[in-house]
């Protein structure tokens, strides 16, 4: 069904095209008779119920104001579609020659093709498929669409993380932060938080994984997208104890905590950070004293259970 409606999408789009190309090409409005007749004998083809279909019939008076009405409808459209032709033609300076049998026979070969296509008897189902693809698409804007559509950009953030996944183990930090701006471009926040998480959770630990979500996990729009997720939290536990790792970590939830102090209740508390400085090589200990100094400045209450 799907490729028979794309079909007659091409069908109308052929019956259009002949009103517009004339249009361009700086034909006189005497021609938009022309294509009216055609437009009306495409209803004539594709909806011929809708039509009298005994001398009877043609002699109701309610007949002839159908027709007068079907005549001025696809006179307006037929003229809009030559308008917006001149138009075009106009603003771009176009001189395009062609006989007047090409514009003309364009919207005549429309009305074979849609027939062929979509058969007077098959209307009926043909609308009852744009009536149920209308349904599907007002169903996904309702709450009961919501665990697909939260299915749909899982799978999609899991496609765009991939080609951060595959970097090597050497790569600088530079273009890592460059891969998840690129990312940030194109998926939520919280989304690529979930996304990088789910890979952690997975067989791949990989070191340029670890260093992207500490990086994307301590950014202020991620603590921000996720409250009370404490994702500063999740980046301590993803150094895994790596030096460099809490290195990175320790800078970056220095920085976040610098410019934004409201994300103090997401950030490990200072049970978490001793635990973590401990044995640590002096490097790591100076930077992760600094930000147990700087947690305990910030709120006069410890975060119990983190």
């Amino acid at each position: 069904m799907s490729n028979r409606l794309r079909a007659m999408q091409g069908a109308v789009g052929l019956l259009y095209l002949g009103p517009l190309l004339a249009g361009l090409g700086g034909f006189d409005w005497v021609i938009v008779p022309v294509f009216t007749l055609i437009f009306l004998l495409w209803l004539l083809a594709m909806r011929p119920d809708e039509w009298p279909r005994s001398p009877a019939e043609w002699q109701s008076p309610d007949a002839w104001i159908a027709l007068l009405m079907r005549v001025v409808v696809q006179f307006a459209l037929v003229a809009l579609c030559f308008a917006i032709g001149r138009g075009l033609g106009g603003v771009v300076a176009a001189d395009l020659p062609m006989p007047v049998m090409l514009p003309i026979g364009l919207s005549l070969v429309a009305v074979p093709l849609a027939r062929l296509f979509c058969p007077p008897g098959q209307m009926a189902e043909m609308t009852l498929f744009l009536h149920d693809a209308a349904d599907q698409v007002e169903a996904t804007a309702t709450p009961d669409a919501d665990a697909a559509a939260r299915a749909a950009r899982r799978l999609l953030a899991e496609r765009l993380t991939q080609p951060l996944a595959d970097l090597g183990a050497a790569t600088r930090q530079e273009t890592i932060a460059a891969h998840l701006h690129a990312l940030e471009a194109h998926l939520p926040a919280e989304d690529l938080y979930e996304a990088l998480q789910a890979r952690l959770a997975g067989a791949d630990r990989a070191s340029v994984l670890r260093r992207a979500f500490i990086l994307h996990a301590t950014s202020p729009l991620t603590v921000e997208a996720c409250p009370g997720r404490a994702t500063p939290v999740k980046a301590l536990q993803a150094t895994e104890a790596d030096p460099d790792l809490l290195i990175l970590f320790a800078r970056r939830c220095i920085e976040l905590l610098e410019h934004h102090a409201d994300a103090w209740g997401e950030c490990p508390n200072e049970q978490a950070l001793e635990a973590a400085r401990l044995g640590t090589p002096p490097e790591v200990d100076e930077l992760l004293s600094r930000l147990i100094a700087q947690s305990r400045a910030l709120a006069p209450l410890a975060a119990d259970g983190r």
